[in-house]
């Protein structure tokens, strides 16, 4: 797809067919969060996790249930990936690098038409003692920070008029 293409189509996806991702296009998603930018390129500072494992999954999204005390909060939309940003305790700029990462793997998704949406709230919400960590695999001192889901959208990935006010000042 044309990038000026993939710009105008990204959207944060929250309705998903249960349709699994080809293995090369999730690597191919997973290789552009890998070429994002990074604060002083500390990228052994930062981790990707991808969560194809419905149950996990379920786990993670109990477990925020249970941090916002609704049995029916849903912030995870049903998707049948997550993907996990952590990065290690103490690096600065984890936030920024997060979204840098998060945005490429979004745009690449959009590219090969799968839809995806950035997971802020949810994870910002856990502590570094949240049951599911341990099973992330993750390095001694590494913390999810964010998260994108993705899957095959139940409609087609179409952009919206975004408009944010701009000023030019020559």
């Amino acid at each position: 797809m044309d990038f000026d293409k993939v710009i105008d189509t990204r959207v944060s996806t929250r309705k998903y067919i249960d349709k699994k991702i080809e293995k090369n296009n999730l690597e191919k998603i997973v290789d552009a969060g890998v070429k994002a930018p990074v604060g002083n390129s500390l990228y052994e500072n930062m981790a990707i996790t991808v969560i194809s494992n419905k149950d996990l999954i379920q786990e993670i999204l109990e477990e925020a249930r249970e941090i916002v005390n609704d049995p029916k909060a849903n912030p995870i939309y049903s998707a049948p990936y997550l993907i996990i940003i952590s990065a290690k305790e103490g690096h600065i700029t984890r936030l920024e690098d997060t979204a840098c990462i998060i945005e490429n793997m979004a745009l690449k998704a959009t590219d090969l038409e799968i839809g995806s949406c950035y997971i802020r709230g949810m994870f910002e919400r856990f502590d570094k003692d949240a049951r599911f960590i341990k099973k992330l695999n993750l390095e001694e001192n590494f913390y999810p920070v964010h998260g994108l889901i993705l899957g095959y959208p139940k409609e087609k990935l179409q952009g919206k008029n975004h408009k944010i006010k701009t000023n030019y000042i020559d």
